[in-house]
């Protein structure tokens, strides 16, 4: 929970008029956050993992 609000107020500083940024930017962190440290096959498999959950697969 702590991590998620730095994530949201270092997102706010930096576009603090434009919410539709924000949402983008954040995501981004997010991702960015989950797949450190990750092996090259590992963010293959977690991106696939992600677009089956997208596509409904």
């Amino acid at each position: 929970m702590k991590k998620k609000n730095e994530l949201w107020e270092k997102v706010k500083r930096d576009f603090p008029k434009d919410p539709a940024l924000q949402e983008v930017h954040y995501a981004r962190l997010r991702i960015q956050e989950e797949v450190k440290g990750m092996t090259p096959k590992g963010y293959v498999k977690y991106i696939k993992e992600k677009a089956k959950k997208v596509l409904g697969g």
